[in-house]
């Protein structure tokens, strides 16, 4: 079991150690290549010692990483648009999705190149995608090389993404956590009023779904913040996108905008059609301004001041909007 491989790991690293120890008393000519050869078995086994140890962070992520994990599906997918760079990937749909995603090549094309441009000027950030879906930015920037966290409340969307991910090897570079996203930890449920767009889902307690009898689209998932995930993640930058359905500036709380979690995070996409009716609106917005962040259209990368940012309607009410915006 578990316990037992850390602790055969730990005897092997302590009989490692006398090894190098009785070599640098025994043969001082050599001991210079010792201490070397020595050091570096060290940092070997420590890291293997590792990856058997708990993950830094909250315990209520839930991380999905074995075969078993993920729903049994046998999904129909299609290769994506070239995007900036020519990168290109898979993506697989759910039934009835499929029509116009393979015609365009996919969704979101404009916030996918403003992600890969992101992640190309950053080579040594990790990708952290909050509200991943079916994985159209986590399979492309995957598909770079490079380390993805995707988060979604819906294990059929992330098993949809696992199976895009292994048709082209990446499923080694990509964490894929069965989360909601919020500003504090606690259990809630999937619901949409539209079963047949499943990327229209929000968040309720269990208390709400009672109350306005709803039959919810999922089960129950763990909450976890954007701390909590920053937390395992060791790159030291980070490039996110976040469209969690009105719980956007839960994410990017005031903590994860002043940098709170020592990492940099340079660039951050949030959606931007719903989360207007949130009593923390106005808040957030000052605290992404206090943070040093300026918002850009995504498409454009227009500059937009406070006031614009704050005249910005829902899309259901109408009038001026923007789908995105980009905070630098």
């Amino acid at each position: 079991n578990m316990c037992n491989k850390k602790f055969f790991l730990v005897v092997i690293l302590l009989l490692v150690g006398i090894f190098i120890l009785y070599n640098m008393l025994t043969v001082g000519q050599n001991y210079s290549k010792i201490v070397e050869a020595g050091v570096d078995k060290m940092k070997k086994l420590a890291e293997t010692v590792a990856k058997y140890l708990p993950v830094r962070g909250s315990s209520n992520l839930t991380e999905l990483k074995y075969e078993r994990d993920f729903l049994h599906i046998d999904p129909e997918c299609f290769d994506t648009q070239a995007f900036y760079g020519g990168v290109k990937a898979k993506v697989c749909y759910l039934p009835g999705e499929g029509r116009e995603l393979k015609k365009n090549g996919g969704f979101d094309g404009q916030a996918v190149n403003a992600i890969v441009k992101a992640m190309t000027v950053y080579p040594d950030a990790t990708f952290l995608d909050c509200g991943a879906n079916i994985g159209m930015m986590s399979t492309v920037v995957a598909a770079m090389g490079r380390q993805v966290v995707s988060v979604d409340p819906m294990l059929e969307h992330l098993s949809y993404l696992r199976k895009a991910l292994e048709l082209l090897g990446n499923q080694n570079n990509t964490r894929l956590l069965n989360n909601a996203v919020s500003n504090e930890t606690s259990i809630l449920y999937p619901y949409t009023k539209y079963p047949s767009n499943k990327a229209a889902i929000q968040m309720y307690t269990e208390e709400e779904i009672k109350k306005n009898n709803y039959i919810p689209t999922g089960p129950a998932v763990n909450v976890v913040t954007v701390m909590d995930i920053l937390a395992t993640i060791h790159t030291p930058t980070v490039i996110m996108k976040v469209d969690v359905e009105s719980f956007e500036c839960r994410a990017v709380s005031t903590e994860v905008a002043h940098g709170k979690s020592g990492h940099l995070i340079p660039f951050i996409i949030m959606e931007w059609i719903l989360l207007q009716g949130m009593p923390e609106y106005g808040d957030c917005v000052d605290w992404l301004l206090d943070g040093g962040y300026k918002p850009y259209h995504w498409v454009s990368y227009t500059e937009y001041t406070k006031e614009e940012v704050l005249g910005l309607n829902p899309i259901w009410r109408g009038g001026r909007h923007v789908h995105d915006l980009i905070w630098l």
